[in-house]
């Protein structure tokens, strides 16, 4: 019998490397692997609200809800009603995360410099090409439910 085996599993095993040196990088920081929320709030111009930011990190709003609380107790986030729709809450950095975006940024350089060693060119970006149309694969799989 032929051994399959899933594309998660390995995706998985890099993930959770990678997470586990980028914590502990930035244990410092007590972000309970938040740091992706501060990333995108930091890319946006525009304000994020908490729905857009769970269907960024494609997770549930409920959980979302949790990790913005958790950023607050921190002092990295705030939260302000939208007037228009107060069912509605818009996201920002405060300005203490607004410093520690500088650090979480060349963290994450780090560690992608560390991954990517030794690995041509050409292979990363075949990586990343065939990692997105796999994702692309799957939403479409995902949306025909």
């Amino acid at each position: 019998m032929k051994h399959v085996q899933l594309i998660s599993q390995k995706l998985n095993q890099i993930n959770n490397l990678y997470k586990k040196i980028l914590v502990k990088e930035l244990s410092a920081m007590d972000l309970d692997q938040h740091f992706e929320v501060l990333l995108i709030l930091a890319t946006h111009d525009e304000p994020l609200t908490q729905n857009k930011l769970a269907s960024l990190l494609q997770k549930d709003k409920s959980r979302i809800v949790n990790i913005i609380v958790y950023l607050e107790q921190r002092n990295m986030v705030y939260t302000v009603r939208n007037p228009a729709d107060r069912r509605e809450h818009y996201v920002y950095l405060s300005s203490s995360a607004r410093d520690s975006v500088q650090h979480i940024t060349h963290t994450i350089e780090k560690i992608n410099h560390l991954a990517e060693a030794g690995i041509d060119y050409e292979k990363l970006s075949a990586f990343f090409e065939v990692s997105e149309l796999m994702q692309e694969n799957l939403q479409k799989v995902n949306a025909g439910r």
